[in-house]
């Protein structure tokens, strides 16, 4: 196409835009207004909607490794946090294959990883060994 046809295109494209605008305004202007009232009204019923089905933010500290200050002993991951009428502010922790856990959050240090080089190591305990018992046969005389 040559550039004049594209021109005469575009400017008769824009007179029927403009001829069919006229037209709404002229005979359809009460309803136009009710109708743009009512997608302004919708837009913020469904913004505000939106806004309060949000889900509240999650807490960062979950999923993070938890130890204790004191002794560094590895307690879990945490899985949430809430109040306990005995310890205040506690952190709910799950050791893995354990029982959930309440740690009051004085007490615990969290940490995004888990490093094993800090914790304490346990100490072998010696373990005693069973002594082998014989049992005495009665000899018959």
């Amino acid at each position: 196409m040559e550039w004049d046809s594209i021109k005469w295109f575009v400017l008769g494209g824009g007179l029927l835009l403009l001829a069919f605008l006229w037209l709404v305004w002229k005979f359809f202007f009460k309803l136009l207004k009710h109708f743009v009232i009512i997608l302004i009204l919708g837009g913020i019923f469904a913004g505000v909607s939106w806004y309060r089905n949000q889900p509240p933010p999650k807490n960062p500290a979950i999923g993070k490794h938890a130890y204790l200050t004191e002794s560094g002993k590895y307690l879990g991951v945490v899985e949430g946090e809430g109040d306990d009428p005995r310890r205040g502010a506690v952190w709910v922790t799950r050791f893995p294959g354990g029982h959930p856990l309440m740690y009051g959050k004085s007490r615990v240090t969290l940490k995004d990883k888990r490093d094993l080089a800090l914790e304490p190591t346990p100490e072998p305990t010696a373990t005693p060994t069973p002594a082998a018992k014989t049992k005495s046969v009665p000899t018959k005389k």
